[in-house]
């Protein structure tokens, strides 16, 4: 069915619509030019007239689309009330009240176009700020340190919130301020996935007392992640760094954890349990001697035994990579005659 909605009716539904919004506290601040959007959205409401459905699913539209490009984050105080006025939409529409939700689709579209045009804008005015945002998602910063990230991600939005109220001239200290609080961020996720696993493996090792069983190897992990911690904090954009000084601890922490536990296994043990730690050992090797073709070398000295397997080893490996070397020199020369076959036809000098 199609009506006509007289354009002073539709301005007061389209006023009645925001004021609703506002007393419901949906934004602390109002957005600069939201007294023309109040006009420019009962002249669109005038314009969809007669098609509650189209207008509806128009503002289903602009929502998802909205949604799609964030504006949550870049346009929060539009987004907010988009999403008040979509719902109403659907509300008034579901009630069968067609000029309520004409009015309030009208507002979702109003809203959207000003959102775009807003949007692009913050994009231009927190570029630094968005491109560090980027670099913490990178990192998984918002899964690592989710309290920091939602923290960093609301101060965001309150920078947007700032221009969308036309405040965009007071927001310069507050991007320095927050530029240090994502770098420290940064930094502070970086730590947690390189430098983190390496300390809790050398508390986990002075927990069990393991220290005191191997304090040598105990306190080169110590220093060796305790260098990891500073060459983090001084490097942490180096993600590769970062990742093998991280490693590198973690290694060194679970060597003095294991060395530690097996030390104090062998203090804590009686004669026949020395055998059998032997025997055990011995039969290590012994597995390294089938898998390597050695024969059995249990006739031999341990150290003994474990020369005559890296030599074992080697030999193996030398002989694996002779033909490797030798195919690749014959593709290399078949490459070459490709690229250059004049070369390889010239007549070779006696």
């Amino acid at each position: 069915m199609y009506f006509k909605i007289d354009p002073l009716k539709s301005l007061l539904l389209a006023l009645t619509v925001s004021a609703t919004l506002i007393s419901s506290g949906c934004a602390t601040r109002h957005i600069a030019n939201e007294d023309s959007l109040e006009s420019q959205a009962a002249i669109r409401a005038e314009q969809l007239t007669g098609n509650t459905q189209s207008a509806l699913d128009k503002a289903e539209e602009a929502i998802a689309k909205a949604k799609g490009e964030n504006y949550a984050l870049l346009t929060p105080l539009h987004w907010q009330q988009m999403n008040d006025a979509i719902k109403l939409a659907r509300k008034e529409d579901l009630a069968s009240n067609s000029e309520a939700s004409v009015a309030a689709s009208a507002r979702v579209l109003t809203l959207a176009e000003s959102a775009e045009i807003t949007r692009i804008q913050v994009q231009d005015l927190l570029s630094q700020v968005l491109r560090q945002k980027a670099v913490l998602d990178d990192v998984k910063a918002d899964k690592v340190l989710p309290k920091e990230y939602r923290a960093i991600r609301n101060q965001i939005m309150d920078l947007a919130r700032l221009i969308e109220a036309g405040k965009a001239a007071k927001i310069d200290g507050d991007i320095n301020d927050l530029m240090a609080d994502m770098d420290e961020l940064e930094r502070d996720t970086m730590l947690e996935i390189h430098w983190r696993p390496a300390l809790q493996t050398l508390a986990k090792a002075e927990k069990e007392g393991v220290d005191d069983y191997a304090p040598e190897t105990f306190s080169d992990a110590e220093a060796i992640t305790e260098e990891a911690e500073d060459t983090i904090r001084e490097q942490y954009s180096n993600r590769q760094l970062s990742t093998d000084v991280g490693l590198r601890a973690l290694r060194a922490a679970q060597h003095a954890l294991y060395i530690g536990r097996e030390a104090e296994s062998i203090i804590n043990m009686d004669i026949d349990d020395a055998e059998h730690a032997a025997l055990r050992f011995e039969s290590y090797l012994h597995q390294l001697a089938e898998a390597l073709n050695a024969g059995d070398l249990r006739n031999m000295a341990f150290l003994d035994q474990t020369l005559a397997l890296v030599q074992k080893a080697r030999e193996q490996a030398d002989s694996i990579r002779q033909p490797l070397q030798q195919r690749i020199q014959q593709l290399e020369a078949q490459l070459q005659a490709i690229q250059n076959p004049e070369a390889a036809q010239a007549p070779q000098n006696p």
